[in-house]
């Protein structure tokens, strides 16, 4: 195998089976993305903020290939089984991070020592990396089932048993040593008349740091690379920086010079430049090591580390999950058992704010497919149908980035769009008020969608009266039927979920639409009503006809008997008046 990337191009990934993406996927909007609670999502799933951004190339790209889908789910499969793996990949994060440093602009156009420090720092991280993984395949039991890691073992044992890695194993301590032995200089400076600094020069470069010498060391005479007075240090700047130091990464404040010594810096780092000639030829004779294959997989194995790191949350909390069954595009399909709202789990486990709170995310069925791909649901204020649909959106995204999804089973098709529609406020500056930007962005919807598309609606047309929402309500759900596709319609227009077995009837189309409800579950039997917590199962049913309005209204204290008695007490009304 040539180890020189620049003759071979990148041909190993753990996201792509051929080394390199054919079609990245299609992009989610920003909509989508805030209505799915996606970027919360992330948040949850990865903690460390600067490693977000390899999240979100993946979880926001949706890729519709099922053989790349099946490639990254037996690699994440592999590293759940093999849980010295994952640990491995994720305790070589920080020195793949430092990797990072060694391509980094700062560094353009330094000096040659500079570049020398930079490429053994380089390939004292290469060789670190290399060993690490190494040893964490050693660690496998048996042989993984996914190529892509099998790909990346072999890779790195060719890089192992490679002969110019051998040697500069053997070599590259004493280069660092020797890169790190200077640590201090001997300048020499001439005073004026009235004993101020008025020349310098720079007189000798040492291996020992100058220290800071007691009265008792000057009396005795045993001074010799200690100072004859306190040990002053320059200045720190007030911006933080990085720097490469003897092959070291450095992370903090760097130094404020004073203006007389940067001349002799100068002259420094030409006698360094020099000193470390006979290093930099040695340190050519390793130009077929690179390091850019782990740059490249830095962001692919942020990506299944963080995975690994949700699934090991999931279960701690004792919800399901499963990878699910990538089913071809055309059957249109996303069934689901026992589904939920991974963020929301995560949130109510305390995951997100460090503060628990109190219930527990009940898990629903998904059936969009043949027993129905476009759902219209119906249920109370604040039931759970929103949560709900922000479910069935999230379990999408993750199945098309190669996750797991929250449920016990699953069998999902691809989509090659999700589109939401939730009420915003209204965008004065268009002119429109607020039924018109509705309309607008519903439109804008079905500019795009193909049959193989998901489409969710959140009480869509609720800006106009009750009788034109209906009408353009079926509207609506008859073209989604006719297109094909699979959509889910939270609605609190009870006579739209009735009207389910006419729209079927009159109107052509492959997608059969049905109607499911939010209904109410006391958590705890015998709980009167008003007296929460309560949690919301959806099924398959006709509409209910109600809203739990009564319940709500109770829970928060504002039914006919909690207002009078409230009225009463403040004495507004006479008790003595009839309720």
């Amino acid at each position: 195998m040539v180890l020189n990337s620049e003759k071979s191009k990148q041909s190993l990934s753990l996201l792509w089976p051929d080394g390199e993406p054919e079609q990245a996927g299609r992009p989610l909007s920003n909509e989508v993305i805030q209505d799915l609670a996606l970027e919360t999502l992330v948040v949850g799933m990865c903690p460390y903020g600067p490693h977000r951004d390899s999240i979100r190339k993946v979880l926001y790209q949706l890729c519709q290939d099922p053989a790349v889908l099946a490639y990254r789910q037996a690699i994440l499969n592999d590293l759940l089984h093999e849980p010295l793996l994952a640990e491995a990949l994720k305790s070589m994060l920080p020195l793949l991070d430092e990797l990072t440093l060694f391509t980094h602009p700062y560094f353009a156009g330094e000096s040659s020592l500079q570049e020398v420090i930079q490429r053994a720092g380089e390939l004292q991280v290469l060789v670190d990396c290399v060993h690490g993984l190494s040893e964490a395949f050693k660690g496998v039991d048996g042989e993984m089932g996914s190529s892509g890691l099998r790909a990346l073992q072999s890779y790195v044992d060719q890089f192992i048993i490679n002969k110019d890695f051998q040697q500069v194993i053997k070599t590259l301590p004493d280069i660092l040593s020797e890169l790190r032995a200077f640590t201090s200089i001997t300048v020499g400076v001439n005073l004026d008349e009235r004993l101020r600094p008025e020349e310098a020069v720079l007189l000798a470069v040492n291996s020992e740091r100058f220290t800071e010498s007691s009265l008792l060391d000057r009396l005795l005479g045993k001074a010799d690379g200690k100072g004859i007075a306190p040990l002053h240090s320059l200045p720190m700047l007030a911006e933080s920086s990085k720097m490469i130091t003897g092959g070291l990464p450095i992370s903090g404040p760097t130094r404020q010079a004073e203006p007389m010594m940067v001349p002799l810096f100068r002259d420094l780092s030409k006698v360094l430049e020099k000193t470390t000639k006979p290093i930099a030829r040695a340190l050519k004779r390793y130009v077929n090591l690179n390091s850019r294959f782990l740059k490249e997989l830095r962001p692919e194995i942020i990506f299944y580390v963080q995975a690994v790191a949700l699934a090991q949350k999931v279960a701690s909390l004792g919800y399901p999950f499963c990878l699910p069954e990538i089913a071809s595009s055309a059957e249109r399909i996303c069934e689901i058992e026992e589904n939920y709202n991974i963020q929301l789990a995560l949130h109510l486990s305390g995951q997100e704010s460090g503060e628990k709170m109190a219930g527990r995310v009940v898990t629903n069925e998904v059936i969009l497919g043949s027993r129905g791909r476009i759902v219209i649901l119906t249920g109370p204020n604040q039931g759970g149908k929103t949560t709900y649909m922000q479910a069935v959106g999230q379990a999408q995204v993750m199945a098309q980035s190669g996750l797991f999804v929250a449920g016990r089973r699953a069998r999902i098709s691809p989509v090659d769009g999700i589109y939401t529609h939730y009420p915003v406020e209204e965008q004065l500056e268009l002119g429109t008020g607020r039924f018109g930007d509705e309309a607008r962005r519903i439109r804008a919807i079905f500019e795009q969608v193909t049959r193989c598309s998901l489409v969710l609606l959140n009480e869509s047309l609720s800006t106009t009266n009750m009788g034109e929402s209906l009408y353009l309500a079926q509207d609506i759900v008859r073209v989604l039927r006719r297109i094909g596709l699979r959509a889910v319609f939270t609605t609190h227009q009870h006579e739209l979920a009735a009207a389910v077995q006419e729209l079927n009837l009159d109107t052509d189309g492959e997608s059969q639409v049905v109607s499911m409800v939010a209904s109410c579950e006391e958590e705890q039997a015998g709980v009167a009503a008003g007296d929460g917590p309560y949690s919301y199962r959806v099924v398959l049913s006709p509409p209910l006809g109600r809203s739990y309005a009564d319940r709500i209204a109770a829970r928060y204290g504002i039914n006919l008997e909690q207002l009078l008695d409230l009225l009463y007490q403040r004495q507004v009304l006479d008790e003595r008046s009839e309720r």
